[in-house]
């Protein structure tokens, strides 16, 4: 795409990445870095609910620090809301899935504990990450790094019609409270698509409903690949309709430590 029109001080923006319902992504250059950015800026005719939301990211990705979660430099606020992130090389996990079909159990246990260590680093700072899906990562020899945080907030009452269909878990479908089991659901779903190649829950399905959400745990991991017998009961786990029976972030990553070096891809 050609060059985007919009004056950022500072910045030149070279090229549309993406274009939301309420932002835009856009590949830029910092002029006082000298170096390639990413600007995520509200459209528009953003509502005002919508910058808030982009100026609180941007406002929790510079003060938060991790390895697996992407940088943020700088909040801007006039003349349009927007949020400098570092660029990153790689793709995205929804591009490595699609391109490289089901991954081997020790990648995909590898992948699942970098995310849950993020994630759980989230939840120390009392947020819930509440959009984990494999657009919202990437991956670059071999580290993954979480690229948004437009949804996170505190553990409770989950009041947002927002939510990525096919990813959104049953609680935040139905409007109730979400908490660590919620992110739990999501790097569940991930790493079954991860290990199956396939999407875990394809929107207008039989387990699928777009108003309600899904209405049941998604199809067990074995019922779609032979993996070792307490790798697929951990995925399942994870992704249990009933946020009470799903593991800790903990167990998660206690569960996948052993898979992460040893496991081979046709283990029985």
């Amino acid at each position: 795409m050609s060059a985007p029109h919009g004056v950022l001080p500072g910045y030149r923006l070279r090229r549309l990445l993406h274009r939301g319902h309420s932002f835009d992504v856009y590949d830029a250059w910092s002029e006082e870095r000298a170096c390639p950015v990413v600007v995520k800026r509200a459209r528009p005719g953003a509502t005002p609910a919508a910058q808030r939301r982009l100026v609180r990211e941007g406002t929790l990705l510079r003060r938060l620090t991790h390895p697996h979660l992407v940088r943020a430099y700088e909040v801007v606020r006039e003349p349009r809301v927007s949020v400098v992130l570092e660029t990153l090389p790689g793709q995205t996990l929804g591009h490595l899935f699609h391109e490289a079909g089901p991954l081997p159990v020790a990648d995909v246990a590898e992948l699942g504990s970098q995310l849950a260590a993020v994630v759980g680093y989230l939840h120390r700072h009392d947020l819930i990450h509440a959009d984990l899906k494999p657009g919202n990562a990437t991956v670059s020899d071999g580290l993954v790094r979480l690229i948004d945080l437009s949804l996170a907030r505190a553990p409770g009452l989950w009041r947002s019609d927002s939510g990525t269909p096919g990813y959104i878990s049953p609680e935040q479908a139905r409007r109730q409270r979400i908490s660590p089991a919620t992110d739990v659901w999501g790097i569940g779903l991930v790493l079954l698509e991860a290990a199956s190649g396939d999407d875990p829950f394809p929107v207008g399905t039989a387990g699928y409903d777009e108003e309600h959400g899904p209405l049941a745990s998604p199809e067990p991991l074995r019922a779609r690949r032979r993996v070792p017998r307490s790798f697929a009961d951990l995925v399942d786990g994870m992704t249990s309709f009933n946020p009470a029976d799903r593991p800790s972030v903990a167990e998660v990553l206690s569960g996948l430590q052993p898979f992460r070096r040893t496991a081979t891809d046709d283990a029985g």
